[in-house]
């Protein structure tokens, strides 16, 4: 083993050498990947009670909109309230929506009315936890151990985002929706339980809280005011909005364009999973931020490319091979971005920033996904999901000329 390499597994090992994180990883990172499975668990349910694309894309847009409305109120509380308490409170949410969806999947008495709700109603919750997630872990680390931790913590998020369908497509073929779901009631089951064995230090206070509108127009300000930081803010926006949508439609894609069921679902997601974990195994040995930007934006592209691929085509094995580059760049460049922006921000204002985050980067498929959604269910899903992709390729394009501003502040 080189001694580059060699200091790359260092620094993630130093990174687990901290007892609450790894403890937290440990059960995070099963609960992630059940948090994703039982989304497309839900998404193939919708495809099936309904089968409309319309519905498909309507229920993932109340999974995810939430986050644009109620992910910067919590991230206001996320710095200032214990965050383990909030956590564990939140999870326990989860665990007894998933409970409460597997069971009425089980013995068939789910229609697409309830389905909708339920899909909100986990959303909301999700969208309460996520500033906690986001903000939590320099809580679990020792300060030169921050970088390695935002890192891993976002890779195994990413990973998960397409390791989780890839399993919920298997799980889906050869058993049930039903199935994928409880998979998710139980891991959420794990990371409670491991909560009990953190110990999270109190923090201490910078300063008196101001009024909730104040706090969250201070963390607005602070984006505002650092322009490279709006900057990435900007771009991941873009890649989100007119990108990302296309992994939510892929139930649609399957019954609508190949005509096909599980099998061909579990095709493609698993594609998109092995390329996220590959994508996820190279970035979590890396440890460093310089060259970060170049990857972020030459890995958008190709997930733009590779999106405007499958879209055109009708061909399985070719379709697969796209979803697996779709999977890696994608997971790339959220990986990269995220952990530019953790190590970037001071911890008195990381909830509301990364509240902010959370709300820009990953509510934005919400809009995307109805958009495309309601023109595919008039014009069929290839057309609408390459404007997508193109209207994506000018944002980049524009958010180009800002990348030496981005370099100097993210990666000095």
């Amino acid at each position: 083993m080189s001694a580059r390499s060699a200091g790359k597994f260092s620094s993630l090992r130093s990174a687990f050498s901290n007892r609450n994180y790894a403890i937290y990883m440990s059960g995070n990172s099963i609960s992630l990947i059940g948090f994703w499975m039982q989304r497309l668990a839900v998404s193939w349910l919708a495809w099936v009670l309904s089968e409309s694309e319309f519905w498909v894309a309507a229920v993932a847009f109340v999974e995810i909109v939430p986050l644009i409305l109620i992910t910067p109120l919590f991230g206001v509380w996320a710095d200032r309230f214990d965050r383990k308490s909030m956590a564990v409170i939140a999870q326990v949410l989860m665990m007894l929506q998933a409970f409460i969806l597997f069971f009425l999947a089980w013995f068939n008495l789910l229609n697409i009315g309830l389905l909708f709700v339920l899909a909100m109603t986990e959303g909301i919750i999700q969208a309460a936890y996520q500033p906690i997630r986001l903000s939590i872990i320099p809580n679990l680390v020792k300060k030169e151990d921050l970088v390695s931790a935002a890192a891993f913590t976002a890779v195994a998020f990413n990973v998960a985002r397409f390791a989780g369908p890839a399993l919920a497509g298997v799980v889906i073929a050869v058993s049930s929706p039903a199935m994928a779901i409880l998979f998710n009631a139980v891991s959420y089951l794990l990371i409670v339980i491991a909560w009990i064995f953190i110990k999270v230090p109190a923090r201490a206070r910078t300063a008196e809280p101001k009024s909730f509108m104040q706090d969250i127009r201070a963390g607005f300000n602070y984006v505002l005011d650092k322009k490279a930081l709006f900057y990435m803010f900007a771009l991941l926006t873009i890649v989100s909005l007119f990108i990302r949508p296309v992994a939510f439609m892929l139930s649609a894609f399957v019954g609508a364009v190949y005509e096909s069921g599980p099998l061909t679902l579990a095709m493609f997601t698993s594609a998109m999973g092995i390329g996220a974990v590959l994508a996820g195994l190279r970035l979590s040995m890396d440890g460093q931020t310089t060259g970060l930007i170049r990857e972020i934006l030459l890995m958008n592209l190709i997930g733009i490319f590779s999106m405007i691929g499958f879209a055109s085509i009708t061909i399985p094995w070719l379709a697969t091979a796209l979803m697996f580059i779709f999977g890696y760049a994608v997971t790339i460049g959220s990986v990269a971005g995220q952990t530019l922006v953790q190590n970037s921000i001071d911890d008195d204002m990381r909830g509301r920033v990364l509240s902010l985050w959370a709300a820009f980067t990953r509510g934005a498929p919400a809009a995307g996904v109805l958009l495309i959604g309601w023109f595919a269910n008039r014009f069929g899903l290839m057309w609408p999901n390459i404007i997508a992709a193109l209207l994506c390729f000018a944002g980049l394009l524009l958010m180009m000329g800002k990348r030496r501003e981005m370099r100097a502040f993210f990666e000095s």
